[in-house]
This record gives C-alpha cells, structure tokens and sequence, in this order.
C-alpha cells in the first residue's frame, strides 16, 4: 500500500473529517474497507523484512501471472474469498461464476468450501502431519482394540448364576412334584382322572417358562452389556463410512466446555475436537492452551540459546528430548530421552523437545524462567502458534472410561423388587408352602389313612396341593413384565423427549395453575406424542437382540435404568457453564467511563428482546456522559470486522472477526462482538464509511505478573493479550490506534484517560479507580475488556513504513523491571505464583532499555496533541435513542463498583502498585533526552511504537449469562424435591457470584471448596470469613466422607461446590450415590473431560454447547465428537433445547414409575390372594380353589392386561411437587403395608371361598351347612371320582375364577393412585383401562365357555341370589379400600413434610459452630 501521513494544522481539522452522521441514507462502503468474514487464520509468519531467508526455508513461491503461490511441496496455493489464507489447489472444490450458498446461521460452526491451510514456519522444515485417511485408520484401531479387550462376563457364569437362583430352583422343585403326581395318577387313577391332563400340560408350561425366562436372562445380561460397546461400533461404522469433512472454525468464543484442536493434516490446519485427535498428529498450540493428552513441543534446537545438548552416537544424530513439567511448585525437571530416527522423519535433526501431560497448560515458563530473548524473537516468528507432536491417542481413554463394566447403582424400584422378590421366596413363599404342607399332612394323616384308609391320596395332597398354594408367589411372569413394561416406558420418554427438542412451542403452566404460586408445578410445553412412533419405537426395544446401542436416539435404556434414574432424580449436577447452563458468550453487564474531577461512573447494560438492538442501558440518564461513550463505541464497531462495515444488523451475539485467538489464548470477552452496544451508544453505519483498516497488531505480555487477588491464587493461566488496530481516515487523511482487551496490557500502554471533556493525566487516583473496578469485577465473576485511543502524528510522510494488511503484526510486550519498596511486593510478584514470572535479567537490560525509551517517545508524542487536536471519534455527530423507561436501581449516577468484601488495603496489590511504580519509571525520565526519529522505522518498530503512549477511555464488564429459563428451572427442581449443585472450578467469591445470577443460595455455608490447601496450584487459602458465625466445613475432597461420618451432613445439602477439578467432582457424584441420591449428570458433550462424570452418573445427559444440527454436512467431526463424550448419556440435548424439557420427561418418568409402582404393588397383593383363598381352601378341607392352570392363566393374562392400562393412566396433579425417595432403605413400614393388604384383600378372599364352597355342595346335591367342611367326595379317594364329581369341581372352580377375576377388575381401579380416592382420581379418565377391563371379563368368560363346554350342568343349576350378591359384593368392600388409601395418605403426608424439612435444612443438627 501507499505511504499515507497525518497533517498537522488546526487542531479541529481533524475532528471535522471524523463528523458524520447517523441518520444519513449511506452507500456502499468503500472498496478499500474490508469485509472479509472470520480470518480463520493468516498465511505466513511474520519475519522482519531484513532477515535472510536460510537454504532450509521453504518458502511460497510465486506463480506468475496467476496470483497465486506454491507451498514446499510444489503444490499451488490461492487465497479463498473467504479467509486471506492461502488453500492447496488439489484440494478446492470445482467453483463456478455463482456464488457458493451461505450456510445456516444458526449453527455455531462455520465451514468454507474448502480445507484451510495455515503456513508452518518451523526454520527446518515445515510438519506436514498425518493426512485424514491414517488418522481415521488410527481411530478405528484404536477404537477396535478397545473393544477387543472389553468383557462382559461369561454366558456360562449367567447361566449357572440363574440356574441356582431361589425362583429357578422352586420351579424345577414344582415340576417335578407334579410330573410325579402325574406319573402316579396314571398308575393308580380309576377312573382316569380328567385333571392328570390338566397336570401335564401344566408341567409343560411350567418347563416352557422356564426355558423362556432363562433366555430372557442371557438376552438382558447381553444387552446390558453391549450397549455402550454397541454403541462404539456404530462410531466405527461412521468412521470408516463417513470419514472427516473439510476444515471447520467455531463461531462462538473459546470456552472451557468445548475441547477443541488445531490439527495438522497433511499440510492443513484444521480446527478438530481433541477426541479425534491420534498418536503421531502434529497441533498447534498457543500459550494458555491446556493439552488434550501428552504432547512435545518441536523447537529448533538452532535457535536456542543452549546448543550443547545435541551428540552423535555411531554417526547417527539421536535427538535429545527436555521434558518440561510446568506444575510443580514452579520447579521444572528436566530429563533427555533418546528417540529412534524414524519417528522424527519429518522434522530437523536438530531440535529440543518439551513435554506436557494432559491437562496442562502451555505456559510460556516450559522454555525457561525468565524466556530468552530469542525464544521471544522465535515466538513473533511462529506468530504464537507452536507445533506439538501427539504422543497418545484420547480416544483410548475416553473408550477405557465410557466401557468400565462396573455397573451403575441399582434404581430404587429395582432395589424394591429385589427386596420384595427375597422376602416373600425366603419368607412368605416358604411360609405358605410349609402352611399348606402341614394342613394337608394332618388332613392326610388324621383323615385319609386313619380315618378312610385312602393311603392313595398322599401324592397329591402332600406335593400338589402345596405346590398351587405357592406357585402365584413363584415371580414367573416377573421377567416378561418387566420387559414389556420397560420397553413401552422407555419408548414414550424418548420419543417424548424427542418431540420436545422438535417442537417450537413454548412452554406455558397448565390452565388451573396461577403462575404466581410459589407452589405451583414446573410449566410444561402441550406436544403431542405420535403414538404411532411410540409403538414403532416399543417394538424395536422389545424385541431387540443385537446393536442395542448404535442409534444414539434409543439411549441406554438398560445400563442406566432410564425410565426408572429419570422418575428418582434426587440431585441434578452441572459440571459445565459455558453453552450448557449459561450462554457461550458472555454478555455485557457494565460499562465504566471516566467523567470530569476524576471521577468514574458505570453504566447497566441490559439484554432487551423489544430494543432494536437486542440491549439497552438500564440508567435513564446515560445520555449524560454521552461524550464519554462515543470512542468506546466507534472502537466496538471499528475493531470487530464483523459485518458493520457492510450495514448488517444483528441482534444476536457473534464472535469477533479476528485472529487474535489464533495467537494466544484469550477470554471469551475478548472474543465477543459488542457491535450491538456500538450501535446501541447511536452510531450509524455511514459513521464507519471512512476509515480504512491499516494494519492489526496482536499483543501479548507472556511476562507479566499476574495479580493475586484477595481470594487467592488464581485458578486460570492467562496470558494478557490485546488488540490494537491502525486505521486511516480518509477526510482528515489521519490516522489512529484503536486497542482493547486485557486491563493489564491496555493500562500499561497508556498515559492519559479521556473524561468526556479532554484529556487528564493517568496518575494515582484514577489508576486505583481502575485496579478496583478491574478487580472488584474479576473477583465477581465477571471479565473486562479495556478501550484505548492513540492519534498517530507523524511530520514526515516517510517515517510511515509500508503496512502488510494481510498479515497482523505480533508484539511481545517486554517485562519492565520493578523494584518493590518493600519485601511483600518481592513475594507478590514472585515466580512462587501460578502464571507468575521473575524480571528479566541484566542480560536483557539493553532489550528493556530500548522499550522504556520507545514509549517515552511515544509519550511524548501523545502529550504534544491538546484535546482540542485531538483526532478523536468523541465529536461525530450521532444519533442518541430513546431514553430507557427502566427504574434506576438506586446506585447514584458517577459512583463506582465497591464489593463490601474487599478492604482498600487488599484492593492495593498486584496491578495497581505495579501501574503506579511503572508510572514513576516514566515520569522519573527526562522527555527532552528523547530524540525524534530522522530515518524511516520499519514495520515492526513503528507498530511497536504505536501501541505506546496512548488513552484509556473506560473498561466493559461481561459475564456467561444463565441461559433462558435456567434459573426458573432451578427454582422448579427445588419444589420437585430435587436438588441443583453445580461444581465450579472457580474460586469461592467467583462461584458465588454465578450462582447468585442462577438463583442459587450464596450465604451462609452454601459453598464446599473441593481443593485441597496442599494442592500447589489453583488452591485458594481457605474459606472467606464473610460472617461472624461459621459452622465446620470441609475442605478438600478427601475430607468429606469423614465429615459426613463425624459431623453432619452439610455437604449433601449445600447446592455450590468451588475449586473443583474433574476427578473432585465424580468422587463427589459417588458420595452422593453413596448417601442415597439419585444423580443426574448434565455437561457438555463436546468437552473431553465429562466422560468420566458420565459414566458414574445414575443418569447423564450431555448437552451440545454449540448449534450444530442444522446441517449435517458441516457438523460431521463435532457430531461425532459429541456421539464419542456422550456414550455413557443415556440422553444428549439440542444446545437450544430448553431445560424445562428435562422437567417434563422428568414428570412424565414420575408418572410412569408411580403407575409402573403401582402395577407391582397390584400384582403382588393379587397373586397373594390366591395363595390365601389356597389356604383357606384347604383348612375346610375341600380341593384346590383353582388348578395350576388357573393359576397360570391368571399370571400371565388377566393380570398382566390390568397392570400395563396403568401406564396410561393421566398425571397426579402433585407429581412434580412430592419429594422423591432416597435410594436406601428401599422397604420401610413393611408390617403397615401386610396390615393394608389384608384389609383390602379379606373381604373379596371370604366371598370367593363362599362361592366356591358353596358351588361344590350345589352340584354335589349335598343339603343344609354340611359342606363346609370335608363333604365333598362322600368319602371317596381323589384319584378314583366319578365324572360327575370330576365336573362338580371344575365347575366351582370356574366360578370362583370368574368371580375372582371380576373383584380383581374393580379392585384395580383403587389402585392407579396409591392416595387419592377414585373420586379425586377417576380412574375411567383411563380409557385404556376400561378397555383392559373389557377384555379381562370377556376372555375369562371365553376360558371358562371353553372350559365346561362338555360340562353336564348348567348355570341355572346355582341360586340367583348367589350371582347378585357375589357381584355386587364390591360395594361392600370398595369403601375399605378408601379408608385404608385415606390412612395412609395421612402417613404419605407425614412423611413428605419430614422430606421437606429435611432438604430444605442445612445446618445439620450437631454441627459444631
């Protein structure tokens, strides 16, 4: 480009070329004007222009005539119209004259058409890396050998384990007992007994169910146990089907929740989850990246101050490695490895490697205390960008983690049925059976053979008749049922939670809810389930056999017990901020700008849906210090190239389009766009016509000491970054400095601050004003953003340099030596801090010497311009909009942010006294020593000299907002009984702070630091004493347990857990699941560092930080990513979706395991009463009441029909509002429900006992009361009746079975809700029941036509008055089901008080104060 020069003259000349107006109808911007979008990255690194190409080089070379370049392997490279990068020919698209359709705004993830590519500078050589066919190839083997080396557990030790099993033992022991009783009824019946027919075919049922129910087994067993491994293989298959798609960049800031890599691949840069990434991969790192498993750094050895390492041995050049372990206690080992030659095929001979283990961070300190000089010219060589080998592959940890065969905590209702099922075989079956082996052992003894001498009967009385007593309370239809019901729970959540991820409807309280009632239910959104797909989806649960976890949508239905986790929810975790719970970009909450008397006021920004901008102030009078505003504004719009050049308008927040984030790592603040607040202080988008971008300037200060703030030590390494921007403006032919980002750079490079009115000296008073602004706010959760301003007055046009607009300039900004005036200042800034660095040496005294005398120069240069002079945006004529109709908050306007935690005394360390000590340095020098310069500087050094001296105009506040709902969401779980913990890694005042915007509690012992005080790094010093009474908490992971055991049981209740790493928070979900919770694990499913927390979660569900689905092509790599973290979830959740879909499955769970409870509970008490009407059979010394077909016939239809109707029965109006039970003492009160039992049972057992009784002395033709006890028969030996007594008692028995069957049909209607009376909870709202109903009496009348068909008597046979008072006997015993409901209703309500007083407590009772 042209040299271009500012004129000196007027002082408000260059004022009037910066005027112009917002209302003005503007054209179309400039052509100078740039309207690239994200520079994803830029081509080459920046060099000096006078250093020498060395032979091992590889430069671009120009291809003539065709403006491109070619790489070092020949291959032709074009700039996209994208990116300013250069791409590889071979691998563009074929392009035509149209222009390539703009992909959806909606997802997070932006992709060209083609792969981008990014130069490697490595003075060797460049790092071509893997190419995507060997790294897919290294995945699948990874993958497949992870599943080579995963075992569920032998088919044979299944096997045996259910062979020997009570219930398998019973069964075999029951068939037998009625095999021999059928091989000696055929022996010894005359005549032949038709019931011996009856008998084998039981046996053959009995022998056919259990066969069944042995597959059964072996098939749960196996699905249980392939389900995660089902599930990689379906990874696999995309893998080798689908492969990567072509280099993708995220739209939204860098954030902690989102594991994300730069790759090498085959020469190309792309931006890759670090789950994808394998052993041999070449990345790229900046400082502050934390590595995704074990990495070396590749630096030259050639241009290391230390040379001497390198030898021969055997003519072979072995290259020695230096291992670099950052975090231990700021002491670095250092260690040589000798490597084989081949590893290093693509790399120099010559080079020095340095080791990170996962989860390190990239901290300048891993080249030495303090870095060389050179190593500072290298990293403006490499433009912050290093190349790191990949010595692990991730992947084979997540899969070792995601495929651990412990399993996860039984349910509670699988606890109960366990319970239940040992009970009632090792108790009340045995009971029963030893009851009625005794009652006939008498009968057989004092009757049969003393009495009769019919020694015959013995067989069949002492192996049969106990055998049916038993045999209902055999679970043999158990296995089925739970099968089928789990199938149908399974398929309505999923295809509920499904619909709701589609439906875009909002959700609203239902139409008799006030939505004022603190009590009121969670809002639920009115979808409609396709039944039709709840079917389809039920039957493919059902009758699946293998690949039970490849489709991602069917969940892990068996290992994390979905249905049944869902509806015992206890505790909700949250181990992920950004993109899961709050917004990925922070959003702008205050602004500080300096007013007149050196005075700061801060203005309230807020999120306003109505404004046209999407925010607005919350101070009506914010116009006042309009002047104040309007450089900060300009800055907002001219530093972020986001599209406000091109008059587009968003409403949404958006990333900032530059690559300073490419560089070095930086905050998710600096990352966002506030062109909407720019727009918002009133400019227009002609105001931006003007001015042209020059060139962009990244700094870092990899040196500089990190404050240590009042709550301690940091937990985040931060490099300060900062970006300044040179642009010339066309009217006044001027140029000027724009820079923001970190406090700490931005304040060091400046000397004056704007007030609104001119310009004032940066002295005390104001920088403590900042240093308390700046750290009252980081302290408080909340990251700043500093503003700049710097006017470029240069007299002579040649001192300009020629500006490279391609390529951004990087800046190392060097440590200036301080010293402290006492010895607390040594400490403070000492090298024992996270982050924390000594000064420079005296061997880089001249280096400092040179910078302290390039900003005085330009100090004296900003100080020459007057306020007046000053070329500054403060005058354009803007248009100010409505004043906001928002109350003030009661703040007077002017005063500062003051946090009453922090003292004036702490609020003076680190930054501030630094600023101060920086600032006397300056001023202690003589400006007139300084001489201007009389020959051109070149690039480097002007835009060195262009970032000094310049003027602080305020400072931008910003947090991760709680997304939509979240917090009413949150306050619903608390009514649900279910408790939110969220596990910050922050520091304590830093949780709390987001916590309080969460609606959490943030008083009283509401927060557990998980850190231990020995940890070196990221540990703060302890509890804040915030009030005068604190009970004991633990601190430290490894002294809750001890806590809970000894003291009390604070740390269940408490909702906020502090310094938490990883492995804190999974020790934490299994003291939870220890103590009785039921956990839910929601997170990111794109971070690496979940699956872990996943997998021990009785349920997770992993939410996608980023839109990414709505188009498939684009989202591949981020897709799978996410399929890889989430295969233990047994949900994963649309970043849109909002969490009150989790309430609403959540509900919907309740209601189906309250039915599914319910069920249980009425097939439990059914079956019992036929082993009582058995019994009590037998002591009136009658036959069997019902055969063992009977039986057989009852469990596995009538019964079966009428529990699964309950699943459709409607929702309790209290389901979400009763307080779940604990996972523990799953039985409690067992002796209340035995009493409940017989209450409601004894009625309808007595009149089917009379039924039967009766019926045998009518087609007896037996008189009178005789037949109650022993007269049927007439004395005559079972095994040698007549037909007409053969038929006398089948006939009773199928009475009795209809009349049975008929009270159970009543009964079951008392039992959908196990409190409310039937007119609170009409059970015919269940149309499926009373169909169910239907069906039952229908078939029983069908079973008993099919079974008499041949009889020879007839219904008329029996009283009429017996058919009326036997089926209206339920009015007599329906109204004791209500008293009994109404009882224990009053227990249900006892004890939900208990419940809630004791989740709402959280002091524990002993807790010492």
């Amino acid at each position: 480009m042209n040299n271009t020069s500012s004129t000196d003259g007027d002082p408000h000349t260059n004022i009037e070329h910066l005027n112009t107006f917002i209302d003005m109808e503007g054209s179309t911007p400039p052509e100078s004007i740039r309207l690239s979008r994200l520079d994803l990255a830029h081509s080459t690194s920046s060099r000096d222009s006078s250093a020498p190409n060395t032979p091992d080089q590889r430069q671009p070379q120009r291809i003539p005539g065709s403006g491109a370049t070619q790489n070092s392997r020949g291959q032709p490279r074009i700039k996209t119209h994208d990116s300013d990068e250069p791409v590889l020919i071979d691998h563009l698209p074929q392009r035509n004259s149209s222009p390539a359709p703009r992909h959806s705004e909606d997802d997070d993830l932006e992709r060209g058409g083609q792969e981008i590519n990014l130069t490697l500078t490595e003075p060797e050589g460049s790092f071509p890396g893997l190419t995507t066919d060997e790294a897919t190839t290294k995945l699948i083997d990874v993958a497949n050998l992870a599943l080579s080396e995963y075992h569920t557990g032998s088919n044979v030790d299944n096997f045996v384990r259910y062979l020997t099993s009570f219930t398998s033992i019973a069964t075999i022991v029951a068939i037998m007992c009625l095999l021999v009783f059928y091989i000696y009824g055929r022996i010894n019946s005359n005549p032949t007994q038709g019931r011996l027919i009856g008998t084998i075919v039981e046996v053959a049922i009995l022998a056919g169910i259990f066969i069944w129910n042995a597959f059964l087994n072996r098939r749960e067993m196996k699905l249980r146990g392939r389900e995660v491994r089902d599930r990689v293989k379906g990874i696999i298959m995309e893998l080798e089907t689908i492969r990567f798609q072509a280099g993708q960049e995220l739209k939204i800031p860098s954030i902690p929740s989102v594991s994300t890599v730069r790759v090498v691949r085959s020469g190309i840069v792309k931006t890759l989850p670090s789950n994808l990434i394998v052993k041999g991969d070449m990345i790229e790192m900046v400082f502050g990246d934390v590595a995704p498993c074990k990495v070396l750094c590749m630096v030259s050895r050639n241009h290391m101050e230390n040379g001497k390492h390198h030898q021969h041995h055997n003519g072979n050049a072995h290259h020695h490695g230096q291992y670099l372990h950052p975090h231990q206690d700021q002491h670095h080992l250092y260690s040589e490895k000798l490597h084989s030659p081949t590893r290093h095929r693509d790399t120099s001979p010559h080079t020095r490697e340095f080791l990170l283990l996962r989860k390190e961070t990239f901290q300048p300190s891993l080249f030495g205390i303090p870095m060389s000089e050179e190593m500072q010219r290298r990293h403006e060589e490499f433009q912050g960008r290093y190349t790191f080998e990949v010595l692990e592959t991730p992947l084979e940890r997540i899969l070792e983690t995601a495929l651990d065969p412990t399993p996860r905590p039984k349910s509670l209702i699988l606890k109960q049925l366990l319970i239940i099922n040992n009970v009632i075989l090792l108790r009340v079956l045995l009971a029963i059976f030893l009851l009625a082996f005794t009652i006939n052992l008498l009968r057989y003894v004092l009757k049969e053979v003393i009495q009769l001498d019919h020694a015959t009967q013995g067989v069949e009385q002492l192996l049969v008749l106990p055998v049916y007593a038993a045999l209902p309370l055999l679970p043999l239809s158990l296995p089925t049922l739970l099968q089928i019901s789990k199938a149908f729970t399974n398929a309505t959540i999923l295809v509920l939670f499904n619909t709701l991820q589609i439906s875009k409807t909002e959700y609203e309280d239902e139409k008799d809810v006030d939505e004022f009632d603190v009590e009121a239910p969670p809002p639920t959104k009115n979808v409609n389930i396709a039944r039709r797909e709840v079917w389809t989806r039920f039957w493919r649960l059902l009758l699946r056999w293998g690949d039970s976890g490849q489709d991602f949508d069917d969940g892990l239905t068996r290992s994390t017990n979905l249905v049944e986790s869902l509806g015992g929810i206890t505790v909700i975790c949250s181990i992920d901020k950004e993109g899961t719970i709050a917004t990925a970009f922070p959003e702008v909450e205050q602004v500080l700008v300096a007013t007149e008397d050196e005075e700061t006021v801060v203005l309230d920004v807020l999120e306003d849906e109505l404004s046209p901008n999407g925010l607005r102030f919350e101070d009506k009078d914010w116009e006042t210090y309009i002047q104040s505003l309007k450089p900060i504004g300009l800055n907002q719009l001219l530093n972020t190239k986001c599209g406000s050049l091109s008059a587009l308008r968003r409403r949404d927040d958006h990333r900032k389009c530059n690559t300073l984030h490419f560089h070095s790592r930086t905050r998710a603040a600096q990352q966002t766009c506030l062109c909407r607040l720019g727009k918002e202080i009133g400019f227009a988008n002609e105001a931006l016509y003007p001015f042209t971008l020059q060139k962009e300037i990244f700094c870092y200060h990899p040196n500089l000491p990190m404050a240590q703030m009042t709550f301690g030590r940091l937990n985040n390494f931060e490099i300060p970054t900062m970006l300044s921007t040179i642009y010339h403006e066309k009217a006044g032919n001027s140029h000027m400095v724009l820079t923001d980002g970190h406090v700490e750079c931005v304040v060091e490079c400046c000397s004056e601050y704007w007030d609104g009115a001119g310009l004032q000296e940066l002295d005390d008073v104001m920088l403590k004003k900042i240093s308390d602004f700046y750290q009252t706010a980081v302290v408080n959760d909340l990251q700043c953003v500093a503003y700049a301003y710097r006017p470029i007055s240069i007299e002579q046009d040649s001192n300009i340099p020629p500006l490279d607009t391609s390529t951004p300039q990087i800046i190392t900004l060097l440590n200036r030596v301080v010293e402290d005036d006492d010895k607390d200042g040594d400490k403070s800034s000492g090298s024992d801090k996270p982050g924390g660095h000594p000064e420079h040496t005296d061997d880089d005294t001249h280096s400092i010497d040179d910078e302290i005398e390039r900003r005085l120069r330009a100090r004296e240069r900003g100080r020459a311009i007057s306020a007046n002079y000053m070329p500054d945006p403060v005058n354009i004529v803007i248009r100010i909009g409505d004043a906001s109709d928002t109350e003030e908050d009661g703040r007077p306007p002017g005063t500062s942010i003051e946090d009453s935690g922090l003292s004036a005394t702490k609020m003076e360390t680190a930054p501030l006294q630094r600023w101060r000590k920086l600032r006397d340095m300056e001023l202690s020098e003589d400006p007139e020593t300084v001489t201007a310069l009389e020959t051109p500087m070149n690039e480097t050094e002007f835009c060195k000299d262009a970032i000094q001296g310049q003027i602080f105009l305020g400072m931008t506040t910003l947090a991760h907002q709680p997304k939509t709902n979240v917090c009413d969401f949150i306050e619903d779980l608390g009514l649900a009984g279910i408790r939110f913990v969220y596990f910050s890694p922050a520091s304590e005042r830093e949780s709390k702070a987001f916590a309080d915007r969460l609606g959490l509690e943030t008083d009283w012992n509401s927060c557990i630091l998980l850190s231990s005080a020995s940890d070196p790094i990221g540990a703060s010093s302890g509890y804040l004493e915030s009030y005068d009474i604190k009970a004991q908490l633990p601190r430290g992971i490894e002294n809750i347990r001890p806590h809970l055991e000894t003291t009390d049981d604070i740390p269940l209740h408490v909702s906020l857990f502090a310094e938490c790493v990883n492995e804190a928070s999974v020790e934490m979900i299994k003291i939870f699941q220890d103590y009785g919770e039921v956990v839910c694990c929601i997170g990111s499913s794109l971070n690496i560092e979940n699956v872990a927390a996943f997998s021990k979660a009785d349920i997770s569900v992993g939410m996608e930080p980023i839109r990414m689905h709505s188009n498939p092509e684009s989202r591949s790599a981020f897709s799978l990513a996410a399929k890889i973290n989430s295969l233990p979830c047994g949900l994963t959740m649309h970043s849109e979706t909002s969490l009150y879909a989790l309430t609403q499955v959540v509900r919907e769970a309740r209601r189906l395991l309250n039915s599914q409870r319910q069920g249980a509970v009425f097939m439990i008490a059914s079956l019992m009463s036929i082993s009582l009407l058995m019994l009590v059979s037998y002591c009136f010394l009658l036959p069997e009441a019902m055969t063992g077909y009977h039986i057989l016939w009852l469990m596995w239809i009538i019964i079966p029909l009428l529990i699964l109707s309950f699943f459709f029965s409607p929702h309790e109006p209290d389901t979400m509002t009763m307080m779940p039970s604990k996972n523990m003492s799953p039985l409690r009160d067992l002796p209340r429900f035995i009493f409940y039992f017989l209450a409601r049972f004894i009625l309808p057992i007595a009149m089917c006992v009379f039924v039967f009784l009766y019926c045998l002395q009518i087609y007896d033709g037996q008189e009178g009361w005789k037949f109650i006890f022993n007269s049927f028969g007439a004395g005559t030996p079972w095994l040698e009746w007549a037909s007409n007594e053969q038929w006398a008692l089948l006939y009773a028995q199928n009475y009795t079975l209809v009349v049975w069957v008929w009270y159970m049909v009543c009964m079951s209607g008392t039992f959908m809700s196990r409190t409310l009376s039937v007119r609170a909870f009409a059970p015919w709202r269940n149309r499926v029941w009373i169909g169910a109903c239907a069906a039952c009496l229908v078939l029983q009348f069908v079973f008993c036509v099919i079974s008499l068909f041949r009889g020879p008597y007839r219904v008329q046979d029996l009283p009429w008055w017996l058919f009326v008072v036997s089926f209206l006997w339920p009015v007599v015993f329906l109204p004791v089901q209500e008293l009994v409901k109404a009882r224990d209703l009053k227990e249900c309500v006892r004890a939900q008080k208990l419940a809630k007083l004791e989740f709402n407590t959280k002091l524990g009772m002993h807790s010492p104060l």
